[in-house]
């Protein structure tokens, strides 16, 4: 990805996934404040990217179709070795199978090629759609590992397994 090109079109499909969540919560009214919290951290990054997600530690990977783009999905530094996938979005008239294994893949790729040897990721209770994808590319189930603000949010990890080298390929 190229920062400089690139920022504002990050800035721009962040914001969507955060109307996205914000049209799609399921909350209580005491569970209200704390959804707020969790925009509001979104709205934080938003204003600061790159961040964590640029380098030396983090990356955007942006999908394409018919020269626009339609994805993304970010990858942060939690501790050493251990990443965290973010922002997975697809634009809703894109979405189905496709950019949501893709993105992903490549992001674990790249997480691999900068030294982490586990992923992270969390979601909320009530995106039974992505929580079956997390599980189907190989994320299993952990205790949380930051405060979220959202009741009841779940959270999986991955071990990145290296790439095997074949023989006579580079």
């Amino acid at each position: 990805m190229n920062w400089s090109r690139d920022i504002d079109t990050v800035r721009r499909l962040f914001q969507d996934y955060r109307q996205w969540l914000a049209d799609h919560r399921d909350t209580t009214p005491s569970a209200e404040s704390k959804v707020e919290i969790g925009l509001g951290q979104i709205d934080q990054q938003i204003a600061e990217l790159p961040g964590p997600y640029g380098p030396p530690r983090g990356e955007i990977v942006l999908a394409y179709a018919q020269g626009a783009v339609v994805a993304c999905g970010a990858l942060r530094e939690l501790e050493p070795k251990v990443g965290e996938i973010k922002r997975i979005y697809v634009r809703a008239d894109h979405r189905g199978p496709g950019f949501g294994p893709r993105l992903t893949r490549a992001l674990i790729r790249r997480a691999s090629e900068l030294g982490y040897v586990r992923l992270r990721v969390d979601t909320l209770p009530t995106m039974s759609a992505a929580i079956q994808f997390y599980q189907e590319m190989g994320f299993a189930p952990i205790p949380g590992y930051w405060p979220h603000p959202v009741p009841g949010a779940l959270f999986f990890e991955c071990k990145i397994r290296k790439p095997t080298l074949v023989p006579g390929r580079r």
